[in-house]
């Protein structure tokens, strides 16, 4: 991947994921992209990943997933877990 950086923000829920993105857009972020477990490797394009942002509503077995297709894109990638709060 050699073109511009971008951070990622992978959650089944869109709503949620929309949010995260404006508030990270919101902290002078330029590119923040938003996609489910299942097409986020397909939005990453000729852009670099500089994060990642895991949402609460992955199931584990989607965790592992991302985290481990994350690592093989490049292991220094920084992932950031989610935690959804007790309502």
């Amino acid at each position: 991947m050699n073109g511009e950086g971008m951070i990622m923000v992978i959650n089944r829920e869109i709503t949620d994921a929309e949010n995260l993105k404006e508030l990270i857009e919101f902290m002078d972020e330029p590119d923040v992209c938003t996609s489910t477990p299942a097409e986020w490797r397909s939005r990453i394009g000729q852009s670099r990943l500089d994060a990642v942002f895991v949402g609460p509503d992955l199931s584990e077995g989607e965790i592992r997933t991302v985290v481990g297709d994350v690592g093989k894109l490049d292991p220094n990638i920084p992932i950031v877990m989610l935690h959804g709060g007790d309502q």
